[in-house]
């Protein structure tokens, strides 16, 4: 008896503490719901520019270690993005609407592989607000953790274009600001990328050549 009554106490010990780690984020419904969206959107539509350093994680059933980038980007509105790469190898990626360019130290490459494509608009829209109102191709709840007082959209693709590509999204907002301070990216082959925000410097001038090749 008393073997079994070990068991049933760790088990009660693992899942109160799975509880209690997992209950810091809960459900943001009704009218608070309504607020925090507003606000998101105001705050998101007074971004004219930003800059932020990044660092990009990203595991794999590839790899046998987390592959890790760092580097800068910046952000016009509304769409224009220039992803720069600085470790472990320089690599600058400039996205334009619908359009992204790769800038090697061989020269520029035009239409490169549609993941990175995908991943320039979903970091775009992330900035620009885009994709927490988009209830056209996402399925959208919010979080809030009461450890941090930040908020965390939840975005569950509908769009079998997206779908194919991830299979969900997490954007970690500032509680204050409510701008994105992680991006959880969950691929649909399994692999996952995260990517963190520092340094954040909004609505300052950009240099003039920022987005030209």
């Amino acid at each position: 008896m008393k073997k079994y009554g070990i068991i049933l106490l760790l088990f009660w010990l693992i899942t109160g503490v799975g509880y209690a780690q997992n209950s810091k984020e809960v459900a943001v419904t009704g009218a608070q719901l309504t607020q925090l969206t507003q606000a998101i959107s105001k705050a998101h539509q007074q971004v004219k520019t930003l800059s932020a350093n990044f660092t990009q994680e990203k595991t794999s059933t590839l790899f046998t270690e987390k592959m890790v980038q760092k580097g800068v980007f910046c952000y016009q509105s509304p769409k224009q993005l220039r992803w720069e790469y600085k470790s472990p190898k320089a690599l600058t990626l400039l996205f334009n609407d619908t359009k992204v360019t790769v800038l090697t130290d061989k020269g520029a490459i035009n239409n490169p592989n549609k993941m990175l494509n995908e991943m320039g608009k979903m970091i775009i829209n992330t900035i620009n607000g885009t994709n927490m109102s988009d209830n056209d191709n996402f399925d959208i709840s919010y979080l809030k953790n009461n450890q941090d007082g930040s908020y965390i959209a939840v975005l569950n693709p509908t769009n079998k274009k997206i779908k194919a590509n991830y299979s969900s999204i997490r954007v970690v907002l500032n509680g204050k600001n409510y701008l994105a301070e992680k991006v959880i990216l969950n691929e649909s082959n399994g692999d996952v990328t995260t990517i963190f925000f520092s340094n954040k410097k909004v609505n300052q001038a950009l240099p003039a050549n920022s987005f030209k090749k």
